[in-house]
């Protein structure tokens, strides 16, 4: 039997007139304190008018999707996610969400078939969406913060690290083209990974010699695989090569010193450091962002760009924007 636990709200604003969602759509009806779900339009039946029409007039602002149709809906809604991001009758906060679950759905198909193509122009097309999105709205940190995954997983940490990189671009003045390379680099930073063994991805005790060097060529393997597909800006190559550079130059997998780590490679590290910190692994618990800065600053003294670290821990202080 079906409960609550089941089923996911979804803002009737998402939907279109004249689509086919893709996956079942369900009402919600509340009887003595407790939900039932009634069929309200089959997944492959056309939205009609009237039907979203009788649901505005009876006050009715959200539908249902089964758990498990969560993945072909968000496919539907990244299809027209340049449309949702620009209603204004669909609030920021639930937009934020739109964009993030969206990134995390797209991410895990990249994480799946890595050497796909396809994967890869999805990645570069949400960057756009959300760079569009961030630059015309001021609220986005303290939403995305609200509902940032804190549980490790490759794929949302490369959703939060990419999200959290696109603002700091922002708030750093970087002009849209570079954000939009540097935000694709973010993302795929990470896929690497997908050529490197589980049982190493996800280990719980600390790795040894052979296992810690197997991981490290996660960045060259990125990097080749990023070659290989094509179509990748220059630019977007540098969080993915240098996002374990340190400053100190004890990083890998070149050992850069100093300003022989590019910008986009500063700005990578420091992020992904903190947002590995602030997110529960399988050996540590999630830290909160004053620890987590504290030890990045204590315990990694050297590790990063001073300059940028300092503009960092503004721009969490000052909600993403800029006060003069």
């Amino acid at each position: 039997m079906n409960t609550t636990d089941d089923y996911i709200p979804v803002s009737l604003d998402t939907i279109r007139v004249g689509t086919t969602v893709g996956c079942d759509l369900y009402l919600q009806n509340c009887i003595d304190g407790v939900s039932k779900y009634i069929l309200y339009c089959s997944g492959t039946n056309v939205i009609k008018p009237d039907k979203i029409e009788e649901l505005q007039k009876n006050k009715v602002d959200r539908l249902f999707i089964r758990k498990e149709d969560q993945k072909e809906y968000l496919k539907y809604v990244e299809s027209r996610l340049k449309h949702i991001i620009k209603n204004d009758k669909i609030q920021n906060k639930e937009k934020v969400r739109v964009v993030y679950d969206v990134a995390k759905n797209i991410m895990m198909d990249v994480f799946e078939d890595p050497r796909s193509g396809k994967q890869v122009e999805r990645s570069k097309e949400w960057v756009s969406n959300a760079i569009d999105f961030i630059l015309t709205n001021k609220a986005f940190l303290p939403n995305v913060i609200s509902i940032i995954s804190y549980d490790y997983y490759t794929y949302t940490h490369s959703v939060n690290v990419a999200v959290l990189g696109l603002l700091f671009s922002k708030y750093l003045e970087i002009h849209y083209e570079e954000m939009h390379a540097l935000g694709t680099g973010l993302l795929l930073h990470d896929i690497g990974k997908t050529q490197i063994e589980c049982e190493i991805i996800n280990k719980k005790e600390k790795l040894n010699n052979e296992e810690y060097a197997r991981i490290k060529m996660h960045v060259e393997l990125g990097a080749n695989i990023l070659m290989e597909i094509g179509g990748i800006d220059s630019i977007s190559f540098f969080p993915v090569m240098q996002h374990h550079e340190k400053y100190n130059g004890k990083g890998y997998p070149k050992g850069l010193k100093d300003d022989d780590i590019h910008t986009y490679g500063k700005i990578a590290a420091i992020i992904d450091v903190y947002d590995a910190l602030t997110t529960k692994r399988s050996y540590a618990d999630a830290r909160k962002p004053f620890s987590a800065l504290k030890i990045m600053k204590e315990e990694m003294g050297g590790s990063f760009d001073e300059r940028f670290f300092r503009e960092f821990i503004l721009f969490l202080g000052s909600q993403g924007e800029k006060t003069s």
